[in-house]
């Protein structure tokens, strides 16, 4: 499995207008200085918040705080000096396969992006970059980023996931696709029955 290739059909699958772009990037990479700031107070929140839910805090594992809080460094860096190439939203990717590996949960994954995205609207604030304006569209950016490594870690989860189950049980993708559709219409009743009239 190539990443490179994944996550480029990945984000084609994004509708265009949604995902990341290169006036988001040049948006963003120009008021670097104000946001690299914030990166003490993000990674502490960050961390804070993921410490204070008993489920995500033992993922950390004990005295792992300080390398988790490393890579949250690293990323928040990154992002904000570019280029946001192949290399860039593969590492998205990556972040999916570690989650299934140290038991990340999308739902938690989400969860956490939006607790970034609500302490971002409160410090880009107008008064901060001038106007109200300049904050929406910032943050307007920052949301297609926060949609585009949501969807790009969420997917690569999926896809890696399932790569494993075929890796282990030794079946083709084929006929595990084969056995799929036939298994989704059996669910597809179950769930229906359970949900009654909605």
């Amino acid at each position: 499995m190539n990443i490179f290739e994944i996550t480029h059909k990945i984000i084609s699958d994004i509708p265009e207008g949604q995902r990341f772009s290169e006036a988001d990037a040049i948006l963003l990479m120009s008021f670097r200085d104000q946001l690299l700031a914030m990166e003490d107070d993000l990674v502490k929140g960050f961390y804070d918040t993921i410490q204070a839910n008993p489920q995500m805090a033992t993922l950390i594992g004990h005295g792992a705080r300080s390398d988790r809080e490393t890579t949250l460094r690293r990323w928040w860096q990154r992002t904000l000096s570019g280029p946001f190439d192949d290399k860039y939203w593969a590492w998205q990717s990556l972040v999916g396969v570690v989650h299934i590996k140290v038991g990340v949960k999308n739902p938690m994954m989400m969860g956490m992006w939006t607790w970034v995205l609500d302490w971002l609207r409160s410090k880009l604030t107008p008064e901060l970059l001038g106007s109200a304006e300049l904050a929406r569209e910032i943050m307007s950016s920052v949301e297609r980023l926060s949609l585009t490594a949501q969807a790009i870690t969420a997917e690569s989860y999926l896809v890696y996931y399932l790569e494993t189950v075929i890796r282990i049980t030794g079946f083709k993708p084929a006929l595990l696709e084969r056995m799929f559709k036939s298994e989704i219409d059996v669910l597809l009743g179950e769930v229906r029955s359970q949900l009654g009239s909605i």
